[in-house]
């Protein structure tokens, strides 16, 4: 059962600053920063932020395992996108929008291309982890986004680099 709108935690309103940052992370990770992404970047970052506030009781959020993210406010957060000089919103499909660097050349990885920038012995090292005895039984979260992080997460050694 939900709780009454008014029993809610109030969404966490970020900084111009924290969401050029966030951009600028998506950047560096080759990651189109598209709304729902940048979303996730800045609970993730929020969430990090705010961990020794968890412990305290003073952070409004939601837990996840061990990590707790924070509920954002997605409307301030595009609006923050909008009024921000060095933020070019760019409608995508649907309300979906992308929030990219101006003067930026963007050089993002096409998560749909069926080019395959990665050799061969990552791929094979990767099957033998996941055939292996031990490993067999592991689950990752859905979506690829999630299923990224709990792969870095692990530091498995193929992935290093």
């Amino acid at each position: 059962m939900m709780a009454p709108r008014s029993q809610k935690a109030a969404a966490l309103k970020v900084s111009p600053i924290e969401v050029l940052a966030a951009i600028e992370s998506l950047y560096a990770d080759q990651v189109r920063p598209q709304g729902r992404i940048l979303l996730k970047r800045l609970g993730e970052r929020a969430a990090a932020a705010c961990a020794g506030q968890v412990a305290l009781g003073s952070f409004p959020g939601l837990a996840v395992g061990s990590e707790v993210v924070p509920r954002l406010d997605t409307a301030h957060i595009r609006k923050v996108c909008e009024r921000c000089p060095r933020i070019q919103v760019v409608a995508e499909a649907g309300t979906e929008y992308s929030a990219l660097l101006v003067g930026r050349t963007p050089s993002f990885i096409d998560p749909c291309s069926n080019d395959d920038p990665f050799p061969e012995r990552l791929w094979s090292e990767m099957a033998v982890f996941f055939g292996s005895y031990q490993n067999r039984g592991v689950r990752l979260p859905g979506g690829r986004y999630a299923c990224a992080r709990a792969l870095a997460a692990a530091h498995l050694p193929f992935l290093a680099g």
